[in-house]
């Protein structure tokens, strides 16, 4: 089968250009001729563009100006030369309608092209007027979408103008941070103090992600008699002294292991490794890479009751899915460790990893249609 995926990749760098790496890897290890059509990259900042070398095997024609009719003309008529069976869109958002939209509508249903769009999120949380108006013309010249979250199909009816076929499929893993290794390693590795246990959130700090709920919550008295610490490492990225205030309020210094700089890739796998339970605590609906991340290091997780966040992890299976609450994630804190919960959860993460594999995406791909 011939496949031609449409989106963001070499030399960029960026998650998506990662993802559509993958997917393309995915599918040629099925046995499938695929090919990337990207972006133009002439005059592009460097900040945007990759340092590494191009990526081995991948067969990547840089072709489309996203400004520029007279290129998405051109790439629609390059693509119907290759008479693929498939052309999958790796839509992303707003900026990208139009020109996806247009690519989309000229290669046109006659041609017997499947136009297949993967679609990560159609209308942001914070949706301006041009998100909830340029997907129109994308939406409506697709004949099947791939969600991988459970609310974007609503969003996508929005746009069409006839129901077209739709499946979930979970965002598969991406992460190239190396292996989990034994904890007695990470431990001595990252110099911590190994008669200690360790909850771990990882990744920036931003109100809307709810450490200050996270550092009440461990204030708890019924959670000193696990000898748990919580380590937090990751970049501030907003106002630090919010946080300052919380840890002087709630008297939890001695009880924290702060690691607030850049953590290198070369370093990620440490941190996951190191702790017992992932803890993000956030207060608006918002995905995470680091969910995933939990899943790949097969790691439990504690998560609050938002859209996109509590919707990949089974409550009471993989960890806890809790109200954005210091109590509630303090219980949950409590019942993992006096009733130990780790080794039976961890069992369920592996299980439930396979859902995130890239097999299950190209599956539900092919299947969209039946």
């Amino acid at each position: 089968m011939k496949v031609i995926i449409v989106g963001t990749a070499y030399p960029y760098r960026s998650k998506v250009s990662a993802f559509n790496h993958s997917l393309a890897r995915q599918f040629m290890d099925e046995g499938n001729d695929v090919e990337i059509v990207t972006y133009k990259y002439q005059g592009v900042q460097e900040e945007k563009l990759s340092g590494d070398s191009s990526p081995e095997n991948l067969k990547i024609t840089h072709m489309i100006n996203s400004l520029n009719p007279v290129s998405w003309n051109k790439t629609a008529n390059y693509i119907k030369k290759l008479h693929p069976d498939e052309v999958i869109f790796a839509y992303t958002n707003s900026k990208v309608a139009i020109c996806m939209g247009n690519i989309a509508q000229r290669i046109s249903k006659n041609t017997g092209i499947k136009r297949i769009a993967i679609v990560k999120d159609m209308i942001p949380e914070d949706a301006n007027l041009l998100d909830r108006f340029l997907p129109y013309k994308f939406a409506r010249n697709i004949d099947g979408f791939v969600c991988v979250n459970k609310g974007i199909a609503e969003d996508i009816e929005h746009f069409e103008k006839t129901p077209k076929p739709k499946k979930y499929s979970n965002l598969p893993i991406n992460v190239p941070y190396g292996e989990r290794i034994p904890r007695d390693m990470a431990i001595e590795q990252l110099s911590l103090d190994p008669k200690y246990r360790y909850l771990l959130f990882f990744g920036y700090i931003r109100p809307y992600k709810g450490v200050d709920l996270l550092i009440e919550a461990f204030s708890d008295e019924r959670i000193r008699k696990y000898n748990v610490k919580l380590l937090i490492a990751g970049e501030f990225k907003d106002e630090i002294q919010l946080y300052i205030d919380k840890i002087r309020q709630t008297g939890m210094s001695e009880y924290l292991e702060m690691r607030t700089e850049y953590i290198s890739n070369r370093d990620v796998h440490k941190y996951f490794s190191a702790a017992d339970m992932i803890v993000q605590t956030y207060k608006k609906p918002k995905e995470s890479g680091v969910t995933r991340m939990a899943y790949h290091f097969e790691k439990p997780m504690l998560v609050t009751n938002v859209k996109k966040l509590a919707d990949i992890v089974k409550n009471r299976e993989v960890g806890y899915v809790v109200e954005p609450n210091p109590k509630d994630i303090a219980d949950a804190i409590v019942d993992f460790y006096e009733n130990n919960r780790r080794e039976e959860y961890e069992k369920n993460v592996v299980v439930e990893k396979q859902k995130f594999s890239w097999g299950n995406l190209t599956k539900t791909i092919e299947t969209l249609f039946d």
